[in-house]
């Protein structure tokens, strides 16, 4: 199970209400309300803590991490690790 965020640390980061996808459904540039991040400037923040993503599942927050190393890395959901791109998002 994903990890819910508790009250205090959704005021703290920012939701993800959109992605637009290549040409092979990965992840290049997420969005929300009043901001854009690329997918490796995400990767980058979240890495060194400059920021903190969520999502909304099913009506609940899940914080969003990175997974593997490098070129590697991926955005997903935390703790389980579930890929971000393989969920249904609108597209920005």
């Amino acid at each position: 199970m994903s990890a819910i965020l508790r009250e205090d640390e959704r005021m703290s980061g920012f939701k993800i209400t959109c992605t637009n996808k290549n040409a092979n459904g990965l992840i290049v540039r997420i969005a929300g309300e009043g901001w854009s991040l690329g997918t490796h400037e995400a990767i980058v923040k979240i890495i060194s803590n400059q920021v903190r993503l969520a999502i909304c599942i099913d009506g609940k927050l899940v914080q969003v991490g990175v997974c593997g190393e490098g070129f590697d890395a991926f955005l997903a959901l935390e703790p389980d690790g579930f890929p971000l791109h393989k969920l249904n998002v609108p597209s920005c």
